[in-house]
């Protein structure tokens, strides 16, 4: 057996495919994981505000939040964003956003978005890896409440990088979205949709795509070429990772360790 594993680690790191796998990985580094800020939620959330005013530089206008809100729609099968003050299809149609704010870290809530003319507010409690505050959620619910009672739209957003469970008497109340959300608004909506998007706008978009890829593991080359490796020479990486720690959160050992659990 350890003959067969050793012959199998000689093979793996002459592989074309193993190479290959090593220059994608490569070739991904962006500016978020330069400067060491791709996993934190302060940036995160700073970059959502961007994205999501419609008086910023990108000069989308209120167009990424009706997009938000539209595949939101079409993903949950029509059903209204919210709550009982939520937002039905018939309510959104008649909307525009032109004097929509967005405050950040008001009373500790990360994004707050406010339009006084359409009497909508919604507010997003963003997570990377932290989980839920004891009573975050609900004291942020009783914020809007008390601060907006006469606003007809009030939609509370629980954004987190992959799915969580939230406290039941608060999961009533919350919308939960996970970044493949707003990947896929990126992608799907706003890259394919806005053929006059700036050059420096389309840049940083495609920046800030390739760190959610990458941090929520949709990059479907890597993943294909990790997985015919893993089949290849599964004994060869089972005693890799018995071996490594579980610290290790590089793209491939995520894939790939999620293939050994599959086993």
């Amino acid at each position: 057996m350890r003959n067969e594993v050793e012959y199998q680690l000689k093979e793996l790191i002459l592989d074309d495919d193993f190479n290959s796998l090593q220059n994608l990985v490569n070739e991904e580094v962006n500016l978020m994981e330069i400067l060491r800020v791709s996993h934190r939620e302060l940036q995160h959330s700073n970059f959502l505000a961007w994205l999501f005013d419609p008086a910023e530089t990108h000069k989308l206008g209120d167009f990424v939040l009706k997009e938000f809100i539209k595949l939101y729609f079409k993903e949950n099968e029509f059903q209204n964003l919210g709550n009982e003050s939520g937002l039905s299809v018939f309510d959104f149609v008649h909307l525009d956003f032109d004097d929509l704010v967005i405050h950040r870290e008001m009373q500790n809530i990360d994004l707050l978005f406010l339009s006084k003319k359409n009497e909508f507010c919604m507010m997003i409690e963003n997570k990377i890896y932290s989980g839920e505050g004891k009573g975050q959620l609900r004291k942020y619910r009783n914020i809007i409440e008390t601060s907006y009672p006469d606003y007809k739209h009030k939609i509370y957003i629980y954004l987190s990088l992959e799915d969580q469970n939230i406290n039941d008497q608060d999961s009533k109340h919350y919308v939960q979205l996970n970044y493949g959300h707003i990947s896929k608004l990126i992608e799907q909506k706003i890259l394919k949709q806005s053929a006059n998007l700036a050059e420096k706008t389309k840049f940083v978009l495609e920046q800030y795509l390739q760190t959610l890829k990458s941090m929520l593991n949709e990059n479907k080359e890597i993943e294909d070429i990790a997985k015919k490796l893993y089949k290849r020479y599964k004994s060869a990486f089972d005693l890799v990772f018995k071996y490594s720690t579980p610290n290790d959160t590089s793209e491939i050992g995520n894939i790939l360790r999620e293939l050994i659990e599959q086993e």
